[in-house]
């Protein structure tokens, strides 16, 4: 299936080093469920399915029902989920719903409201009132679930328009029920930023949660958007390790602490909590798809790089097991139990193959939920905020006469002035000096450091060789209160 975005749902995701540590040893795993609306549509309402999901110490089962403007009040295969829901619930699984406004062309068009959304999710969870966990939108940060992408100027546009579905949804919810958990937006791992692109005009994960915070703040709400955060950790490619994941500003499974900052630099200070303040994540949809091109069962023709069953039974487990080791993961959801038939449309990264024959990874789950039962196996994940821009360093220093030549790099997008002071001034009197200068003031340029595209300067002395101070500051794109100074003199 197409690499862009997730897939297309099935209905048409020091001591305090040593307490952090501790803590994270003896958190609870996070459970592990499935994403696939298959049982709801079995005809024994999946009596079967969700018997199998619980056999296999499966503790969630993710189902969709959208939102349809243009029918504001029907609750898309409601008849289905009156069957499903409490079949899931008799084999011991605890039922989430996702639900999300669809098609993207009319909230584009202005069909679909936060209001009628908020009635219609008040609908919802009064007609099934054991449903205590919403998935409240789906992938907001790609054009497949959200339009536009961006405004005529270039700034990103989805952000507030899904900050206000996710607002009314919150609020419709808590309204039924205060006990219901919301979790907001099912992030894409990947967008290309670029309202002029050819295709996909997508915002990245990072720079989608900055947008979404503005809005927040500038909105002046003073409860919650949601009580988890929803993120998909797809890799780029089904061929990827999950140790590999994406550059500045997208993320995997591999980048969790880049969504965790993400959220972090958008929401502090306000009532919306962060991981740091206890906010779990919940990765509502991810899955690494497997070559089926010998099976009989599957139509069409894949159209993206696949694994091997035994390299995704390999992956699974170590997700399994890396969860259980970060105490800011909820839940992981598999997307699918069993696969979708279509291999150009659908997606075969479930833990068994379309006829319901289970896949390797349906063994390697099973023992490692069975082994991280007790917590973490492996190297606990401990994680603060930075403070300062991340991976900042002032490098690279060339002095050839007046010409004084350098770099500024960091492992995140970072708006950079570096000034000319004269004299020999210690770093705390550089800082100091620099901190009310910009790039257009005497004696200073600006420029841009990109990941792995150090900002690049050259600055040139007076005519008579005395000693003069570069100051050096760099301040996060998604952050204007994260800042790293540096300063160096030369004669």
């Amino acid at each position: 299936m197409a690499a862009n975005g997730g897939p297309v749902r099935r209905t048409v995701t020091a001591v305090a080093c040593v307490v952090a540590l501790t803590i994270a040893g003896a958190a609870a795993a996070a459970d592990i469920g499935s994403n696939d609306d298959t049982g709801k549509y079995a005809a024994d309402s999946g009596v079967v399915f969700f018997s199998r999901m619980a056999a296999l110490g499966l503790k969630q089962s993710v189902m969709t029902t959208r939102f349809l403007p243009s029918s504001p009040t029907t609750i898309q295969d409601g008849a289905a989920l009156d069957g499903a829901i409490p079949v899931a619930q008799l084999a011991g699984l605890r039922v989430s719903l996702a639900v999300y406004p669809y098609p993207a062309r009319e909230v584009e068009d202005g069909t679909a409201t936060p209001a009628a959304f908020a009635a219609w999710l008040t609908l919802v969870a009064q007609r099934y009132p054991t449903v205590k966990e919403f998935v409240v939108m789906n992938e907001p940060n790609q054009p497949a679930f959200l339009r536009p992408q961006f405004n005529p100027d270039g700034t990103n546009a989805s952000a507030a328009r899904a900050g206000a579905f996710l607002a009314a949804g919150y609020d419709a919810l808590k309204a039924v029920d205060p006990t219901i958990r919301v979790i907001g937006l099912g992030l894409s791992p990947r967008g290309n930023d670029s309202p002029s692109a050819t295709s996909n005009i997508s915002t990245s994960p990072v720079r989608f949660l900055a947008a979404l915070g503005a809005w927040y703040r500038a909105s002046g709400r003073t409860r919650p958007l949601m009580d988890g955060l929803g993120f998909h950790p797809y890799p780029n490619q089904a061929t990827d390790p999950l140790d590999r994941g994406y550059m500045w500003p997208n993320a995997g499974f591999a980048n969790l602490d880049r969504i965790k900052q993400a959220f972090w630099d958008a929401f502090q200070g306000t009532a919306q909590p962060t991981t740091a303040a206890g906010l779990k994540l919940f990765l509502d949809e991810v899955g690494w798809q497997v070559d089926t091109s010998t099976l009989p069962g599957y139509t069409g023709t894949e159209n993206v790089p696949v694994t091997t069953d035994a390299n995704q039974a390999r992956i699974y487990a170590a997700l399994v097991g890396g969860a259980a080791c970060d105490p800011s993961i909820a839940e992981v959801n598999i997307f699918g139990f069993y696969d979708d038939a279509p291999r150009d449309t659908g997606f075969q990264s479930a833990l068994n193959h379309v006829d319901g024959t289970p896949r390797a990874s349906s063994a390697s789950v099973r023992a490692a939920i069975a082994q991280s039962a007790g917590g973490c196996s492996g190297r606990p994940v401990a994680w603060a905020p930075a403070r300062k821009v991340v991976g900042a360093v002032a490098s690279a220093w060339s002095v050839r006469g007046r010409h004084i030549r350098f770099d500024a790099a960091a492992d995140e997008a970072a708006d950079v002035v570096a000034c000319l002071l004269p004299g020999r001034l210690d770093r705390v009197l550089a800082t100091t000096a620099i901190a009310g200068l910009t790039a257009t003031s005497p004696g200073c340029v600006g420029g841009k450091a990109l990941p792995q595209h150090p900002a690049s300067f050259q600055v040139q002395r007076p005519g008579r060789l005395r000693p003069v101070t570069v100051a050096v500051r760099l301040v996060a794109e998604t952050s204007p209160r994260r800042v790293s100074t540096f300063s160096h003199t030369v004669g």
